[in-house]
């Protein structure tokens, strides 16, 4: 992994090669656009110049020297590349080769340009051994033929500057976009850093509380990345605050039975021989005291089971279950009176074990905070949005601060009543991560004229 992160190449590199490219392929696209114009505007400017001076030659009518020198006399060029003529008669042969508009008649170079061989390439382009490309033209006008040439060499020259003032170009571009570049990258990266070693520096101890990060303002994904870290670290420490809170409960909830398990075996070591009657008071004391601790542990593998839980859901008939179980928990209820009131043919998306253990630890709950002669009430209906299943008891009720916090682990209402009362604190826990794997939600409100209702609702998708 480590290897991996130092080949792996930085942000600061990624924005400098994407820019680079881009600046460089504007560029390109730019010069191969110049040159395509340039290029054909010359070949056409060149070409429209070499028919004009053929258009003159024909209608010159040249029939022999004489007619031919008053033709360059009278005639004015505008070719600027140079060009050979030869115009054929039924008399003679006359060749001569433009410079600078200066005509030459029968030159050595003309005469060296008709005895090379010449290589025809595309339409009217040709290539001529030892002088180049040339646009050569051909025109008969009875006895009369017209040939001429016109060299390309002054356009090629003239692109090749171009290209090479396109490379300097293109050089410069990538120099001033490869620096352009490393600044947008190192403004862009250091919030990025900065994050990012803040970051290292919080996960030194993941035991410990960790700090919130300095958050920077822009950009705004690094705002966003940066707000989804502390949430993230908030909910950490969160999690670190409930752990140590676990820990602590547990570990005090162990303790009572464990000393009163430990002063009972004493007590019998100590009088055992001379009191035998205190033998069969402790060894009961123990055995409650082992009961209600074995009772602790179990609820904390429940619930540690409910946190790691993962279940598959099917269609379960609800009211059947809850009626089962409402006929089949009344006897130990006795003397409350449980009340039922479940709508027929309800179903809902849950486990089947699950389901029963919510409805008997709301049904527990219920009755020992209940007085004797007040009844609890079962219910389950469903409304158009929602299905509710509901346990409605006539206790001392809950305060409305304290609604979400009877759902904490070890968390009592009245925590002088926490002996009295039967209980690790750690039901309803229980019953919450219950609720939340069946994909329901569970709220608690005010019973009339006293009292708790605890709700578990399914929403209905519409």
């Amino acid at each position: 992994m480590a290897k991996n992160n130092a080949t792996a190449p930085t942000y600061e590199r990624l924005i400098n090669q994407e820019i680079r490219r881009l600046v460089l392929l504007i560029t390109l696209i730019i010069s191969v656009v110049i040159l395509v114009i340039v290029g054909t505007q010359q070949t056409l400017s060149t070409s429209r110049e070499a028919r004009d001076l053929m258009t003159s030659l024909n209608q010159a009518n040249i029939k022999d020297v004489p007619s031919f020198i008053h033709w360059n006399n009278s005639t004015t060029r505008n070719t600027k590349q140079p060009a050979f003529i030869r115009v054929t008669t039924n008399k003679t042969t006359l060749t001569t080769t433009t410079k600078s508009k200066r005509t030459i008649l029968t030159s050595p170079s003309s005469k060296a340009f008709f005895a090379k061989r010449q290589t025809k390439l595309v339409g009217s382009l040709v290539y001529v051994r030892g002088f180049g490309l040339f646009l050569a033209y051909t025109q008969k006008d009875g006895q009369n033929t017209y040939q001429l040439w016109v060299s390309l060499r002054r356009l090629i020259n003239s692109l090749l500057v171009l290209i090479a003032l396109i490379i300097i170009v293109m050089l410069a571009a990538s120099a001033l976009g490869t620096w352009w570049a490393h600044r947008l990258a190192l403004r862009l990266s250091t919030p990025t850093v900065t994050l990012l070693r803040e970051t290292e520096y919080t996960s030194n101890d993941p035991e410990a509380d960790q700090p919130t990060l300095t958050i920077p303002e822009s950009p705004r994904e690094i705002n966003d990345l940066g707000r989804a870290f502390n949430n993230l670290l908030l909910a950490q420490n969160q999690r670190l605050q409930h752990e140590r809170q676990f820990i602590s409960d547990a570990s005090h909830e162990l303790r009572t039975p464990i000393a009163a398990i430990r002063g009972n075996l004493s007590l019998i070591r100590r009088r055992g021989d001379s009191h035998p009657e205190v033998i069969p008071e402790s060894l009961a004391f123990i055995d409650e005291e082992s009961l209600r601790m074995q009772h602790l542990i179990e609820n904390l593998l429940h619930l540690s089971r409910a946190d790691r839980a993962k279940i598959e859901l099917s269609d379960q008939d609800l009211s059947y279950l809850v009626l089962q179980l409402g006929e089949h928990y009344q006897p130990s209820l006795a003397p409350q009176k449980l009340q039922l009131e479940i709508d027929q043919n309800i179903h809902v998306k849950g486990n089947a074990d699950m389901l029963q253990q919510i409805v008997v630890a709301l049904l527990d709950n219920a009755h020992k905070y209940s007085p004797v002669d007040q009844p609890i009430t079962l219910r389950l209906h469903q409304t158009d949005d929602a299905i509710e299943l509901a346990v409605a008891d006539h206790g001392e009720g809950i305060p409305d601060d304290q609604k979400t916090a009877v759902f904490q682990r070890f968390y009592r209402v009245d925590q002088s009543r926490s002996q009295a009362i039967e209980g690790s604190g750690l039901g309803l826990a229980i019953v919450q991560q219950l609720v939340a794997l069946n994909q329901a939600t569970i709220k608690i409100t005010n019973n009339q004229p006293r009292g708790s209702i605890f709700t578990v609702r399914w929403e209905l998708k519409k």
